[in-house]
């Protein structure tokens, strides 16, 4: 059982290369993301699509996410290979944390990555599509067939409806890969494996999971339920999940 993809591991990798300085636990993720991402993060108490509208219309900027009023958690715009990153401030610092990491996630995954690979295998040009500033030629949209990128506007992925229900397979996938990569950036399976294991050689399934969720909850200060379900995929891969005997009880 794979615990992670091996390109979203590289990529957390490069992301903390990128910021030059070996982070200690727990990440502090907003600051790399200051320092090494053209994107703000901007902190709003009760955040909702309400509130982030208001905030952007302020500024002089129109956005409608098309979609009735909630709370949410965290959202991000991107726009010309810049972003904004809407946090919630009545959330827990910790809760805070993982948001922002979820987040650029999707910045890096869903926008960076994809421009960045359509301006590599169709030239510069290709910006001012990807930018909304014109309609990509005939030619640009069948290279952009036959090079498997995108050469449409970027638009933002809001993961669930108003109901809280994920709108589509597509969508569902981009939240899965955003969760995968969020918990790589702050708290790298790799280690947690090595840390978790220490110098035992024998590994059992629950003493496994309790150890790996009380570094994830203590040392990297993940929020409980994400931390409780990590530790189990991480412990699961590793040990093959609970005995014979423990799953009858015994």
């Amino acid at each position: 059982m794979k615990i992670v993809k091996p390109n979203i591991s590289k990529i957390a990798k490069d992301f903390w290369a990128s910021y030059g300085m070996k982070p200690n636990p727990p990440y502090d993720i907003q600051a790399a993301v200051s320092l090494i991402l053209p994107v703000d993060v901007v902190c709003l108490s009760s955040l909702s699509i309400l509130k982030i509208e208001s905030w952007l219309e302020k500024r002089g900027i129109a956005f409608s996410t098309g979609v009735g009023n909630r709370d949410l958690h965290g959202f991000i715009l991107t726009y010309q290979d810049s972003g904004f990153i809407f946090i919630n401030g009545s959330d827990p610092e910790n809760e805070r944390r993982y948001t922002i990491a979820h987040e650029v996630s999707h910045f890096i995954l869903d926008y960076k990555i994809p421009r960045e690979m359509a301006i590599k295998k169709l030239g510069y040009e290709i910006q001012e599509v990807l930018d909304g500033l014109r309609e990509p030629t005939y030619e640009e949209r069948i290279d952009g067939i036959l090079s498997s990128v995108n050469v449409h506007l970027y638009t933002h992925l809001l993961e669930k409806s108003t109901d809280g229900s994920f709108t589509d397979l597509h969508v569902l996938n981009s939240e899965n890969d955003a969760d995968s990569l969020a918990l790589e950036l702050l708290a790298p399976s790799a280690m947690i494996i090595k840390e978790t294991k220490g110098k035992n050689k024998k590994t059992v399934f629950e003493e496994f999971k309790k150890k790996c969720n009380a570094i994830l909850t203590t040392k990297y200060d993940l929020p409980i339920t994400i931390a409780e379900e990590y530790a189990s995929r991480i412990s699961y891969g590793i040990t093959g999940g609970p005995s014979i005997l423990t799953k009858l009880g015994f």
